[in-house]
């Protein structure tokens, strides 16, 4: 029989003789919840969705087969909870055809009479607008402001761009990364979300942003410009701001935990 997951996970760590709290001090994951993962108690965990997010940084930490460990989480822990059939106790024959509402009919006569009343006031509506219009801007391109400056570009124009004092931030992944993304308030923008390879974030528009990578499997763009994320299989975290992109030190990067 195949080991489990949090077996190879515990074995893997006491093999090394790394202690608990120093993976905790480099991976930022909770010893709790590195202890639950090595007793495969994943329902421990703060959400099924950190559970692949964790076990990626944990084994990329620890120098496993990333890939062969996600597969294998799926199959015995995703897998069971998958496939386990629905009680018998729950289901009920007939129930759903007997509650089933009937269907109102439907006078097709009726419905044409009102559509065609419909169609009519619409057009209607749509020659006095146009006579309306004609008439009050002689055909011109927008009303005039005082001083004779024209309102009608200024309303037609918009814009993605970040305002002054303003840095845009655009993620995209290479490969199965946790990001944890917040910005200048501490509002979450990317929540702890492990995104497989090819996922996009963003643009985000702000002052600024803080952010934290399971590992450097992410192309980061400030602005329309790339920056260097080392592929270093830690995590890693960085300060976005108008001014450039500066490195964070393990215990201020952001975990939103």
């Amino acid at each position: 029989m195949a080991p489990q997951v949090g077996q190879i996970l515990h074995e893997a760590r006491t093999e090394r003789g790394i202690e608990l709290s120093e993976v905790e001090r480099v991976t930022k994951i909770r010893v709790k919840f590195l202890q639950a993962m090595e007793e495969d108690r994943w329902e421990a965990l703060p959400a099924p969705a950190y559970a692949r997010g964790f076990l990626s940084i944990y084994a990329r930490f620890l120098g496993l087969d990333q890939k062969a460990l996600l597969d294998q989480y799926e199959k015995t822990v995703e897998g069971a909870d998958r496939h386990e059939p629905i009680p018998q106790s729950v289901i009920h024959p007939g129930v759903l055809r007997q509650s089933r509402p009937s269907r109102p009919s439907i006078n097709l006569r009726h419905a044409a009479v009102v559509l065609a009343g419909v169609v009519v006031v619409g057009v209607l509506a749509l020659v006095i607008v146009g006579s309306i219009g004609g008439s009050s801007n002689g055909g011109g391109g927008g009303h005039k402001e005082r001083g004779g400056k024209s309102t009608g570009s200024r309303e037609a124009t918009t814009t993605t761009q970040p305002t002054s004092g303003e840095v845009s931030l655009e993620l995209r992944s290479t490969a199965d990364v946790w990001v944890c993304l917040v910005d200048d308030r501490g509002r979450a923008l990317v929540n702890g979300e492990t995104l497989t390879a090819d996922q996009g974030r963003g643009p985000f528009n702000g002052s600024g942003f803080e952010v934290t990578f399971g590992n450097g499997s992410v192309e980061m763009t400030v602005d329309g410009q790339p920056a260097q994320i080392p592929p270093v299989a830690q995590p890693l975290g960085y300060r976005i701001t108008a001014e450039g992109v500066s490195k964070l030190s393990p215990s201020a990067q952001p975990t939103c935990l």
